[in-house]
């Protein structure tokens, strides 16, 4: 899980050119939203100020993991604990803010300040986190990384520029989300030559081509259609690195009967119940051989190399 702060906007006398000019616009962008109430105001006046060199991180086993080793990329750092309400509000918008750029480069690092293996992993389980967590196992009063980082609020969220310094410091996750956008806006999330190095996987010829071979191979179940069963079937998968389509699954379904249409009243509800089961049944793996045909991608790349993705595709089923 990680959580990144913002702390207070002071801009130190450095040389602002390139990268700290455009964040020094968008610094005083942000600054013109900020409220009366705003928690950075009083929570984030202590942390690291913007330019600062970013301190090397300690994972469980006291190794260091050197900010230099990131060079070239943008980095979020999220300081956090499971046990905090706070951290765990802002979990699904952490999520938002991986998906949508972890294939842009940025390399997001999650820091706990939990101390028992077992709660951290147990809570890791039920909340999957796709980015990498590091931890000291010990009370954050105690632990280094707080005290390099003057971590005494969580979740504390950094943001870091491509050759490790403090970009940002805040308390508050929408000014990570917008630092992000225009970041991006700027092509600033990597430095040039590691552009295009990551992307998400792509269908041959596009969406248009994707939307077009499931409009063409999907065939109606009889049974299904004779019950009205209609509505849409949610298949996840994962893309290789050959391209190649595999461990295809539905993981939602919505769908829809026309059971209670006069044709159908002569049944029992019992019967009726085996019928939806039977149509539900007969989309869902409908649903599942279309996608088991699809041909290959193209396989995503993450710091120029080839990686297995997971995917989903959304399938409708819309009668007549």
């Amino acid at each position: 899980m990680y959580l990144c702060t913002q702390n207070s906007i002071v801009m130190n006398a450095f040389r602002m050119d390139g990268l700290r000019a455009v964040v020094a616009g968008l610094l005083m962008c942000m600054a013109g939203t900020m409220t009366a109430q705003d928690l950075d105001a009083k929570y984030a006046d202590d942390l690291l100020p913007v330019g600062t060199k970013a301190p090397d991180l300690i994972d469980p086993m006291d190794s260091i993991h050197r900010i230099d080793d990131f060079h070239g990329r943008c980095v979020v750092l999220d300081f956090f604990a499971t046990g905090s309400d706070d951290c765990r509000k802002d979990l699904p918008e952490m999520k938002k803010l991986f998906q949508k750029y972890d294939m842009e480069g940025v390399e997001f690092l999650g820091i706990s300040f939990d101390t028992d293996t077992e709660v951290l992993q147990d809570f890791m389980d039920k909340e999957p986190i796709p980015w990498r967590v590091l931890s000291e196992l010990k009370e954050m009063e105690k632990t280094q990384m707080a005290k390099d980082y003057h971590i005494q609020r969580i979740p504390t969220l950094y943001l870091l520029d491509t050759e490790g310094r403090v970009l940002l410091a805040t308390v508050e996750i929408n000014k990570l989300k917008f630092m992000l956008a225009e970041l991006k806006k700027a092509n600033k999330l990597v430095v040039p030559e590691l552009a295009g190095q990551d992307h998400a996987p792509q269908y041959p010829g596009g969406v248009q081509e994707l939307v077009r071979f499931l409009s063409n191979s999907i065939k109606y179940p009889v049974e299904a259609e004779h019950y009205g069963v209609e509505g849409r079937v949610l298949v996840s998968f994962c893309i290789e690195t050959d391209g190649t389509v595999s461990e295809m699954k539905v993981v939602k379904a919505e769908l829809t009967n026309r059971l209670s249409d006069k044709k159908f009243s002569k049944y029992s509800e019992m019967d009726k119940y085996a019928m939806r089961e039977q149509g539900e049944g007969e989309l869902k793996d409908e649903a599942l051989r279309v996608v088991g045909k699809l041909p290959k991608w193209q396989p995503a790349m993450r710091r120029g190399k080839l990686v297995r993705v997971k995917y989903s595709l959304p399938l409708t089923f819309k009668l007549k």
